[in-house]
């Protein structure tokens, strides 16, 4: 059994550069205001190929940014994939409209063509395209129907920022694409998020409603950005295994939670509190995207690479599933084994033992959670993938590949398969 672990649960991707952006920022009193904002609009805009960016101060703000922008009707259905981050259909019931939740492949967890059509109504006003764990649903198929049927698409790329589709980016096939920039997400800038859009009537909504919108004070914005770099540092294997990775073992030693956050009911009850509202993009983080773009390519290649490790020494493992890639691109954001719920704190205790930090997922069943019992819901399909069968795996690129190896090998030995 390791006595130092090697890989975190989860690696904060900060690029080079970014503490003395930070600290430039600071002492030059850019942290707020500054010209990195529009010119990362402008070469963000680019690299996706979208018309129009703006910036928020988180992704969820990015959302609430992007419903507004929209221009629904007030009690429009907007229709989600059952199985996603629960905090984006409180943010559309928070707003005044009606989240209806259609079913996901249970496979790829994303939602289909075939899966929203069956939840179509005449009071539908849009449609959230999901691409989880930074895999692509099928987006092209979904923007046919949207334009058929003349309803809006979003698209969710939170999990997919560099996602390509026959060349394309997703966020650009819908009105809106949605993109977090939050510490979990694969191109953080100090938290943050945007949308993009090639509709020019949504962007002077946009550009409208940002104008209106109040800034939090430079030291909110500083405070998180330190802290923000302190989880990457921690996040870096040699650091985190003399830091955190005891701190797991003795927790897993006495039997307590290990390090989880708040998710499902308790999350949303927690931020249903928070009364939440947009705020604008910072310079400093819009200066921190601006090197984020230098690196973000490469970056998903290295996750890519990883990821098809790890898939090719699991794949004869019997009860347990690795990423399905059946659509596009992927860039492993987040790396999900679905397993038997029975099995899945056994496996994530075995990998402690021997090294490996997990992650139980923040995604949820939607149709299970309090706040949605009164949606019209998927009505609880047992296909659906369960957040207790999930645990989710870092394979970002600052792990080596030998981990990745000692890994599979660990996970293919708690299967009672030889190693290979």
């Amino acid at each position: 059994m390791a006595l130092i672990g090697s890989v975190p649960r989860r690696c904060v991707n900060l690029p080079p550069g970014s503490l003395m952006t930070l600290i430039g920022s600071i002492f030059g009193k850019k942290v707020q205001e500054g010209p990195a904002i529009e010119d990362f609009y402008r070469k963000f805009a680019a690299w996706l190929g979208a018309s129009h960016v703006f910036g928020a101060a988180s992704g969820r703000s990015a959302f609430q940014l992007a419903l507004e922008s929209l221009g629904l009707e007030e009690g429009a259905e907007i229709i989600f994939p059952v199985f996603t981050f629960p905090v984006i259909p409180l943010v559309a019931k928070l707003l005044g409209f009606q989240p209806v939740f259609c079913d996901v492949d249970p496979k790829t967890y994303n939602s289909g063509p075939e899966h929203i059509e069956k939840k179509i109504t005449d009071k539908t006003g849009a449609v959230l395209a999901t691409h989880l764990f930074g895999q692509p649903c099928p987006i092209q198929q979904i923007a046919d129907l949207a334009r058929q049927r003349n309803i809006r698409l979003l698209e969710d790329c939170a999990h997919a920022c560099g996602v390509r589709v026959d060349g394309k980016q997703v966020g650009t096939f819908g009105d809106i694409g949605v993109f977090s920039f939050a510490e979990g997400k694969n191109m953080p800038c100090f938290g943050g998020g945007a949308i993009a859009t090639s509709n020019d009537e949504i962007a002077q909504r946009a550009a409208a409603i940002l104008s209106e919108t109040s800034k939090p004070s430079t030291d909110v914005v500083a405070k998180k950005a330190f802290s923000v770099w302190a989880k990457w540092l921690l996040t870096r294997p040699f650091v985190f295994g003399i830091t955190a990775y005891p701190a797991l073992r003795v927790k897993l030693l006495l039997g307590q939670p290990l390090m989880d956050s708040a998710v499902g009911d308790e999350l949303l009850e927690d931020f249903a509190k928070s009364n939440p509202q947009i705020s604008p993009f910072s310079n400093l983080q819009a200066a921190t995207g601006l090197l984020q773009l230098n690196h973000i390519d490469g970056f998903n290649e290295g996750a890519r690479r990883n990821a098809g490790i790890l898939t090719g020494m699991l794949k004869d493992v019997p009860g347990i599933q690795a990423p399905d890639t059946v659509e596009g691109d992927h860039i492993y954001v987040y790396y999900p084994l679905t397993l038997d719920p029975a099995k899945r704190d056994d496996l994530r205790n075995y990998l402690l033992k021997n090294g490996f930090d997990s992650k139980t997922t923040d995604m949820s069943d939607c149709s299970a959670l309090k706040p949605f019992q009164e949606t019209l819901s998927t009505g609880n399909d047992q296909s659906l993938p369960k957040e207790a069968s999930i645990l989710e795996i870092c394979v970002y690129p600052v792990i080596p590949q030998a981990e990745m190896r000692r890994l599979g090998n660990t996970i293919r030995t708690w299967a009672g398969l030889p190693t290979i």
